[in-house]
């Protein structure tokens, strides 16, 4: 049997493959195999021994130690997720603009309007736009202080 990659030499013949390892173990996953053959042998599990990085290979995804996102700062992930879905909705606003100004360019360019026309026009919408969700923003912290000093 040659060495898996990433293993290191010696792998095959190393003390914690005990006898009938390649048969019938699959991983860790002892309690499924009904047959007792070696039921009065110690009970290691198919990797024993090994270095520690290649015990079974899922260990560094299932043990929580080792899930360093989410034992470092548990508190984090609702902030987390608000970041997320802020840059998805920054991203949804950023494509649907692009949209728009192709679809306006295209008019203009069919109108023949000069470029510095263009970019003016472009400019006012962009800032009309701007003060528009500024003063949503604006009335939607309002209700809030107002919810909150009830």
């Amino acid at each position: 049997m040659a060495d898996p990659p990433g293993l290191h030499k010696g792998w095959e013949n190393h003390p914690g493959l005990h006898k009938g390892w390649e048969k019938n173990h699959h991983g860790w996953v002892k309690e499924q195999d009904d047959d007792d053959r070696y039921e009065d042998h110690y009970r290691h599990d198919a990797y024993y021994g090994r270095p520690y990085q290649y015990r079974h290979p899922y260990y560094g995804y299932r043990d929580r130690y080792y899930r360093h996102d989410v034992h470092n700062g548990v508190s984090d992930v609702r902030s987390a997720r608000q970041g997320l879905a802020q840059n998805r909705q920054q991203l949804k606003s950023n494509v649907q603009q692009l949209k728009t100004d192709r679809a306006e360019l295209r008019k203009d360019i069919r109108n023949r309007a000069s470029r510095t026309e263009i970019a003016q026009d472009r400019a006012a919408i962009r800032q009309d736009k701007q003060n528009i969700s500024d003063s949503k923003k604006e009335v939607r912290q309002s209700q809030k202080d107002v919810k909150l000093s009830r």
